[in-house]
């Protein structure tokens, strides 16, 4: 089990290594500029639509599948895939999602994502934190630093 994990685990961060960069675009906003006004976006929409946590159950999953004997007689046995467990979520997060976007688009925001550069183009350029938003075109992509930040690319075609 505990190896199934480590495999999962593993995949989401490959995974999330190939995502592309999400962010709230406006040009020659300070990268720092459009983080403030997402997280007072964030929680205004907060104070309008506040958390709604609500409970399901998830019934569990079986697999049916057959055994037969040497002498061809049959039966049916159930594996459990998943057992049936109860699972916590928030009914307003996509409503306080809409809200956010909204109030990111009333300051000229504009929700963008950013691919991620390939292997050559990281090769050549030299690390550096984007601070100011640059123009984007089909050809920018995205570097992720090992500060966790990111550097916004656009390579000259």
């Amino acid at each position: 089990m505990k190896r199934c994990i480590e495999i999962a685990l593993a995949s989401g961060f490959l995974l999330s290594a190939c995502a592309p960069l999400e962010l709230y675009y406006k040009e020659g906003e300070t990268v720092a500029q459009m983080e403030r006004d997402e997280l007072q976006c964030q929680t205004a929409s907060l104070r309008q639509v506040p958390t709604d946590i609500r409970q399901r159950y998830i019934p569990p999953t079986y697999q049916s599948y057959k055994v037969c004997n040497a002498l061809g007689h049959c039966h049916w046995h159930r594996r459990l895939l998943s057992p049936g467990r109860f699972e916590s979520y928030d009914a307003n997060v996509g409503l306080r999602t809409r809200v956010t976007q909204q109030c990111m688009a009333d300051r000229g925001y504009i929700p963008t994502k950013i691919k991620r550069c390939d292997t050559s183009t990281k090769r050549e350029t030299s690390p550096e934190i984007t601070r100011v938003l640059p123009p984007v075109s089909d050809a920018t992509c995205a570097i992720r630093l090992k500060s966790g930040r990111w550097q916004i690319v656009s390579p000259a075609t």
